[in-house]
């Protein structure tokens, strides 16, 4: 059986017209392995090889954009850091303990109050 990996991208946009996605490459044969970046490149990651600076783990955080703001959300014990090369987008990191994590989780897979999760 050949089992193909899954690449997915979200393309969101400043109101200054910048470009970025979040991007996320899944493999093994229930998808169960998981890389995610941000970048201004729509193909970044789409290959297993370009895991560099990828963020390892499935549903790494939860994210809203919002008046040129993208908030991160993400289980504490996790180092999330996406670098800095969003020129009009300011990044707010959340760092969440497991029920704040949860909640937020929670709302995100119901699309509620603007929280998404990653492609």
């Amino acid at each position: 059986m050949d089992i193909q990996d899954s690449f997915r991208s979200t393309e969101l946009v400043s109101s200054r017209g910048e470009r970025f996605y979040i991007n996320t490459l899944n493999w093994g044969v229930t998808g169960g392995y998981q890389y995610t970046v941000v970048s201004k490149d729509r193909n970044r990651l789409k290959e297993r090889g370009d895991t560099i600076a990828g963020i390892k783990g499935l549903s790494p955080f939860v994210y809203r954009f919002s008046q040129d703001t993208l908030y991160l959300y993400y289980q504490e014990e996790k180092a999330i850091d996406i670098g800095g090369e969003l020129h009009s987008v300011e990044i707010n990191y959340f760092p969440l303990d497991n029920t704040s994590y949860m909640d937020v989780l929670n709302k995100a897979s119901k699309g509620v109050e603007g929280y998404r999760l990653v492609p």
